[in-house]
């Protein structure tokens, strides 16, 4: 599993149902996205990094 698959799953169980990829692909994303952020601010990666995981998206 990479880390873009990784930290797409982080963020399906607040709502597994809304925010299922197989669902509702663009609003994955956008959680995706909120989790990668909130993963910045914590330290957890950087700017750099998180672009790099962006890449990974197929």
């Amino acid at each position: 599993m990479t880390d873009y698959e990784c930290i797409m799953l982080a963020g399906i169980p607040n709502a597994p149902s809304i925010y299922a990829p197989t669902k509702n692909p663009d609003l994955a994303k956008q959680r995706q996205r909120q989790v990668m952020d909130k993963m910045i601010d914590n330290k957890y990666l950087t700017k750099d990094e998180a672009n790099e995981i962006l890449k990974q998206a197929y």
